[in-house]
C-alpha cells in the first residue's frame, strides 16, 4: 500500500480508453465495436485514488472517446460538424454512465482537476458545444487544451502529433467548405473512414492489431485471403482520396510517403527522445501506439507510453498476445519533485468477464 501511504499530491496520465457506443446494442446483441469493457474497474480507479491523495490531477491524454463515427455523411466523421459531434459525445456519455458519474464525483473533491488533451481520435472535443456538453455532465472546472500538458518538468502528448498520418495540420482548428464550419481533419481520419472501418466489418478485431505492419506481414503469410482483401480497400481508398475535398490532397507519392512514415512503437520513442533532449522536460509520457512502454536514458530522463484500457493484440516481441492492461502513468511528489512510475490497475476481483 505504498500509494497510500505517499505525500498528498498525484498526477494520473491514462490515454486510449476509447469509449464508444456501449457494450449492447438498442436489441441487446453484442456491440462488437465497443472497445471499452472496463466501466466498472475505472469507477474503482478514481475511488481510490481520490482517498489515496489529498489531490489528484487526472489527465486523460487523448481519445478517451472514440469520435471517429461515420453515420452522418458517408465516409466523414460525425465530428466534422459541431452540432453531430455534440450529439455524438452525448450519446457515448449515455453510453458510460457509470463512467461519467465518477468522473462527476472526483471532481466534486475541490482539490482534484481534469485536464482532457486530444488525440487523433477525439478531435471532435475542440468543438465548443462539446466542451460544454461535457463540462454539464463532469464539472465546469474541467480544463481542455489542444497543446501538450507541461509542468513539472513533465511533458504530455498523446503522439499523434508525431504520426504522419494523424499529424493535425497546420493552421486554423476549424475551416468553412460549403459556407459551413467544419473541423480540419488530417489524412488519417479518411483512411479510418475509408479503410479500416470498411474491413472492421469483416474482422472487428483488425483495428486492435498492433504493431500494423508486422501484421501485414502474417497475414501475407498465413492469411492470404484476408491479406488480399486488405491490399483491395488499400486501392479502393487511394482511388477515391483525390476527389474528397474535406481532407488533404496530395500526390500518390504524398500519400505513399505518409504510410512509409506511419507511426509504430519505435518511432513513438524515437520522438520522446527528441523532446528530452529539451533541458526543461524530464518526463515525456506519450501514447497512440497502445502498447505501454518504458525507457530510462543514461541523462537519467525517462520515457513512458501509457498504454491503453482497451483489448489489444499485440505483436510486439515485448507484449506479444492478446492482452488488455488497464495502464496509466502515476506521478507522485517527493519533496516537490516528480517520480513517475508506469502502473497496471487490477481493481477487485472479478471471476467472469466478456470474452470478446
Amino acid at each position: 500500500m505504498a500509494i497510500v501511504d505517499s505525500l498528498n499530491r498525484t498526477i494520473l496520465i491514462l490515454s486510449d480508453l476509447h469509449l464508444g457506443e456501449g457494450r449492447r446494442l438498442w436489441d441487446g446483441r453484442l456491440n462488437l465495436f465497443e472497445d471499452f469493457t472496463a466501466d466498472k474497474k475505472f469507477v474503482e480507479f478514481l475511488s481510490f485514488h481520490t482517498l489515496a491523495y489529498d489531490r489528484v490531477t487526472l489527465v486523460l491524454n487523448g481519445n478517451f472517446f472514440q469520435m471517429m463515427r461515420f453515420r452522418v455523411g458517408r465516409g466523414v466523421p460525425d465530428i466534422l460538424y459541431e452540432t453531430y459531434a455534440t450529439e455524438l459525445v452525448r450519446s457515448l456519455m449515455d453510453a458510460h454512465q457509470t463512467v461519467i458519474e465518477a468522473l462527476r464525483l472526483f471532481m466534486e473533491k475541490p482539490g482534484n482537476q481534469m485536464v482532457y488533451l486530444p488525440g487523433d481520435a477525439d478531435r471532435g472535443i475542440l468543438w465548443p458545444r462539446v466542451q460544454e456538453e461535457i463540462r454539464s455532465r463532469i464539472s465546469e472546472r474541467v480544463e481542455f487544451q489542444n497543446e501538450a500538458y507541461q509542468r513539472d518538468g513533465l511533458w504530455v502528448e498523446h503522439g499523434h502529433q508525431y504520426d504522419p498520418l494523424y499529424t493535425p495540420l497546420e493552421g486554423a482548428v476549424f475551416d468553412l467548405s460549403n459556407q459551413v464550419e467544419v473541423l480540419r481533419l488530417p489524412w488519417g481520419a479518411y483512411f479510418q473512414a475509408h479503410f479500416v472501418e470498411p474491413l472492421r466489418l469483416q474482422r472487428p478485431l483488425f483495428y486492435r492489431v498492433r504493431p500494423m505492419k508486422t501484421y501485414l506481414v502474417w497475414a501475407f503469410l498465413f492469411e492470404n485471403r484476408f491479406f488480399f482483401r486488405i491490399v483491395l480497400e488499400f486501392i479502393k481508398m487511394l482511388w477515391k482520396a483525390f476527389t474528397k475535398s474535406l481532407y488533404p490532397g496530395g500526390s500518390l507519392r504524398d500519400v505513399g510517403t505518409l504510410f512509409r512514415r506511419s507511426a509504430d512503437p519505435e518511432s513513438i520513442e524515437a520522438s520522446a527522445e527528441r523532446i528530452l533532449s529539451n533541458d526543461a522536460v524530464h518526463k515525456c509520457i506519450l501514447a497512440h501506439s497502445h502498447i505501454p512502454d518504458y525507457r530510462q536514458y543514461a541523462s537519467g530522463k525517462e520515457y513512458f507510453n501509457s498504454g491503453t484500457w482497451t483489448r489489444t493484440i499485440s505483436l510486439d516481441v515485448k507484449s506479444l498476445g492478446p492482452i488488455q492492461k488497464l495502464t496509466y502513468v502515476l506521478v507522485e511528489f517527493k519533496n516537490d519533485q516528480p517520480q513517475a512510475r508506469l502502473m497496471e490497475w487490477r481493481g477487485k476481483f472479478e471471476p467472469i468477464s466478456d470474452y470478446l
